[in-house]
């Protein structure tokens, strides 16, 4: 097993700790702060969006069935507000 902290591999340890800081920072950010809540709920409309469109672009794809018909059924079982 070889050593992380060996001298090849000791820059990569320490981007990849640099790199999990700075998202568990974001995390916390999310989490923890007001403006994060109304952040939080503007990434989840967006990610529910765009999930939406990418079922919409794989089910169209797959059934050849257009994608406004796909999109209107999409629209009735995802309700987004």
């Amino acid at each position: 097993m070889k050593n992380l902290f060996e001298r090849d591999h000791y820059k990569t340890t320490v981007l990849a700790g640099a790199i999990l800081s700075l998202a568990a920072a974001g995390v916390a950010y999310l989490l923890l702060s007001d403006k994060g809540t109304s952040t939080r709920g503007g990434l989840k409309k967006k990610i529910s969006s765009i999930a939406k469109d990418a079922a919409v672009n794989a089910i169209s794809k797959k059934t050849k069935i257009k994608k406004k018909a796909v999109k209107a059924v999409a629209d009735r079982v995802v309700k987004t507000d």
